[in-house]
Formats: C-alpha cells, structure tokens, sequence
C-alpha cells in the first residue's frame, strides 16, 4: 500500500512538472507554433497551384449522328446505328492507355516550357504525371451516378477547361475513326457480295439462254423434218396425240412449228442484256447503289455528350492554405513542447551533476 501511495504521488508530481513546465515555456511554444504555421502558409503560396474540372458522360442524342441513319434505307440491307454503339467505341478509347498517352504528347507536352530530353525522360515524365492529369472513373453498380466521369488536372482553370476538351475530342476522333473504319470494312464487303451476286446472276442467265436456243435449235431441226411449220394446236388446245408434259419438258417443243421455234431463236441470238429476265436483279442493283452511296466519312458524328456544363473551376484544389497552417501549427507545436523539455531536462540534469 505504501509503494502504492509513493507511485501515484510520483505521477501526479511528474504531471504538475510537466505543466508548470509548458506553462513556463508557453512562449517558445507560442511562438514555433506561429512560425510553423507561417512557414504552411508561405509553402502554400510558394507550391505550383493545381486546379481540377470534372465532366459527367452520357451516350450521345441520335441528333448527334442523325445523317448517318438517313442514308440507311431498307435496300442496304444495315441496321440503323444507336447511340450505344457509338458509345461504347468512345469508351473504350477513354480506358485505353493510347487515348491518355495521345493526349499526353499533343496537348500536355507542348505546354511545357521545357520539353524532356530523350524517350526515357518522356517515359518517365509519362508515367509521373498521368494519373493525377486525367483521371477516368467507371459508375459504382447501385451508388451514386451511373455515369462514367472525366477529371482533368491542370495549372489553371482556364487551362483545366481547355485541356478537357482537347482530351474530349481527341478521344471522340480516335473512337470515331475506328467506327468509321470498321463500318466501312463491313459496307465494302456486302459490296462486293452483292457485286458478286449480281454477275452471278447475269452468268446464269446468259448460260440459261444458251441452253434454251439449243433446245429451241433442236427442235427446229425436228419440226424441219416432220414439215411443222404452223403450232400443233387446234382451237385453245392442245393437240389429242400430245400432252402438257411434253411441252414442258421441251420433248414437244417441235409442235410449236418452225416460225415460231426461228423467231424466238432469232430474238434470243440478239438480247444483249440479261437485266430485265433476271428474278431479283433490280433488286440487288437498287442495293448495290444504295450502299455505294454510304459516305460516312463526310457525316458528323457525335460519340458522347456532357451531362451539364464544363465549368472552370474558381479556386485551386492545392496546394490548400487553411490546410498547410493546421499542419504547421502542429508541426510548430510539437516541435516548441519538445524544445521546451529537452531544455528543462537538461537544466535538471546539469544541476544534478553540479550539486554531486
């Protein structure tokens, strides 16, 4: 109990010590506490100033790529392009490492007063700087906004807006080429199927007449050598010996009688174009034109829209004043309640050693 008793009177004297020693030295804690905080406040205005814009995303109108469905009649055979088909090529382009690297060498590189010297610099530069210039966020499933959101960090708020859009559209040019193309790579196929397909059918045409002059050939000779000159047919039917059968498997086609069989070989010797007695040549034609007619390269085409307005941003997100001061004066604090026992330390220990 006595060890007890001694123990805690020696607490409460260390305690009164401690105290009566801050409270004697309160003016060098004061005072490296208002110089720390100074000193944040000076780093803060002396610290290069970064301002941040941010942008919410959302697929774009289908005023923004109307003249591409206007040229997607039914003839062409193509689906109609919604806005998240186009959309989901910016998207991928706003993830892709190229996307930020493209913007990093011709937007952020010619704003430097000094531009790194070789690629390992550049590299570097690269690697250091990205992250914190534009930062791209994926919707969170079930919080908040389900819209992905484009952040951009730059030296000023007039330069954060521009770069922005500068990161903006140079992401909607590159997702727009790469539509473009592999629309493009899509239409010149069916093109050259359709193409395909017609001469296919002009061929088989021209090789079908060919075959039906031989048959009519054929059966001229016959109809020479049995004297059919007029058509085997009596008043609006056919004649008793023969039967429809015969006539249409061209087994009879002499009884058409040699006139008629010469002026249908006659007509077929000189057709010269198989168009109009082709079954769904026009048909592919109308399309062929159709698509040769796409020219997507001259329609405007929006990829994205901004949900709201891109503002310039009024005041810097750091270097933060109020925060560097705290920071200081805590800094200024510790450091003048630690100067402040060292030193009373020091005096107790160097009058120890003088009392000995």
């Amino acid at each position: 109990m006595t060890e007890k008793k001694e123990l805690n009177n020696d607490e409460e004297i260390s305690l009164t010590e401690i105290y009566e020693t801050l409270r004697d030295g309160w003016k060098p804690i004061a005072g490296l506490s208002v110089l720390g905080a100074g000193l944040g406040i000076a780093l803060a205005l002396v610290l290069p100033k970064k301002y941040e814009t941010s942008v919410y995303l959302e697929p774009p109108l289908a005023t923004q790529f109307m003249g591409v469905n206007e040229a997607r009649t039914t003839l062409t055979g193509l689906k109609w392009v919604s806005s998240e088909d186009l959309y989901e090529y910016f998207l991928t382009q706003l993830n892709s490492d190229a996307g930020r690297y493209d913007f990093f060498e011709k937007t952020y590189l010619p704003s430097l007063d000094k531009q790194p010297e070789g690629e390992l610099a550049k590299n570097a530069l690269y690697a250091a700087r990205i992250k914190n210039l534009v930062t791209v966020k994926e919707p969170v499933p079930k919080k908040g906004r389900q819209l992905y959101s484009v952040t951009v960090q730059a030296p000023s708020g007039e330069l954060a807006v521009q770069w922005m859009n500068a990161y903006l559209n140079q992401t909607q040019d590159a997702a727009r080429a790469r539509w473009v193309g592999d629309t493009q790579r899509v239409i010149d196929a069916t093109i050259k199927n359709t193409e395909k397909d017609v001469a296919e059918k002009l061929a088989l045409a021209k090789r079908l007449r060919e075959d039906r002059e031989v048959r009519l050939g054929e059966a001229l000779r016959v109809a020479k050598s049995v004297g059919q000159q007029a058509p085997q047919l009596t008043v609006g039917q056919l004649p008793k010996q023969d039967s429809v059968t015969s006539f249409a498997d061209g087994s009879g086609l002499y009884a058409r009688g040699t006139r008629s069989l010469g002026a249908e070989i006659d007509v077929l010797r000189a057709r010269e174009d198989e168009t109009a007695f082709v079954d769904g040549l026009r048909e592919a034609q109308a399309k062929l034109v159709a698509l040769q007619g796409q020219n997507l390269s001259n329609q405007p085409i929006g990829m994205y829209r901004i949900d709201g307005q891109l503002l310039e941003p009024a005041k810097p997100v750091s270097p933060k004043k109020s925060l560097m001061a705290v920071l200081g004066l805590l800094l200024g604090l510790f450091a003048g309640v630690g100067l402040v026992i060292v030193k009373k330390a020091t005096a107790q220990r160097t009058s120890a050693t003088g009392a000995a």
